[in-house]
């Protein structure tokens, strides 16, 4: 995951150098790019699953709580209504009494449907891609003395499809304020442990324009 962010980040300024077309008489060409740094919030939940203790007994388990993450996305406007790119973002939900964890880093192909008004840009967009989410789960309540507790560690592989509704800001030409509410669809049935919610995302697009 780090490097896939790390790569929407240095991929930028190579976009500049993409060949030039006439935005006035071509509705479709390269237009230029945005690109930014998100932090998001949300409640989530999944399924009952069970784990293993080292007796064997069943412990039944269901995540449920708030998530906290942050990432970064990157997108080339094709039209003045149309741009395509990628993101990548990790959340991190705790719950339970023992405060459990759940990490999720997920990364995918964006499409964004965007329609400009004066100063504001709403839009709707869908990410396709995949993650992962990986647990941490402990069996008996941490005592913070130094000594091994006996955990649950896992992860499981992701396929999403993730829609996305927001609204941009155009503080200037250069940089534009971001609000997107999105619902990250598992579509892998084998995966149980996977949390599903709303997360709210906000934070700031860097615009080049042609």
């Amino acid at each position: 995951m780090q490097k896939l962010l790390l790569t929407l980040l240095f991929a930028i300024p190579f976009l500049i150098a993409l060949p030039q077309t006439d935005a006035v008489e071509k509705p479709w060409g390269y237009k230029g790019y945005a690109g930014g740094m998100f932090v998001h919030t949300g409640y989530v939940q999944s399924a009952t699953f069970t784990v293993g203790d080292l007796q064997g007994n069943d412990i039944e388990q269901k995540i449920k709580g708030p998530v906290f993450g942050l990432g970064g996305k990157m997108g080339i406007f094709l039209h003045r209504n149309f741009r395509v790119g990628g993101e990548g973002y990790f959340s991190t939900c705790k719950y339970g009494a023992y405060k459990n964890s759940c990490r999720i880093s997920w990364g995918g192909i964006t499409f964004d449907l965007v329609y400009p008004v004066k100063k504001w840009m709403p839009f709707v967009g869908v990410t396709l891609g995949g993650g992962s989410s990986k647990h941490l789960i402990f069996i008996e309540k941490p005592q913070n003395n130094m000594k091994a507790e006996p955990v649950v560690h896992f992860s499981n592989t992701l396929y999403i499809i993730n829609p996305a509704i927001g609204v941009e800001f155009m503080a200037s030409n250069k940089i534009s304020l971001l609000l997107k509410i999105d619902y990250m669809l598992n579509i892998s049935k084998k995966n149980h442990t996977y949390p599903q919610g709303v997360r709210l995302y906000l934070g700031v697009h860097f615009y080049q324009k042609k």
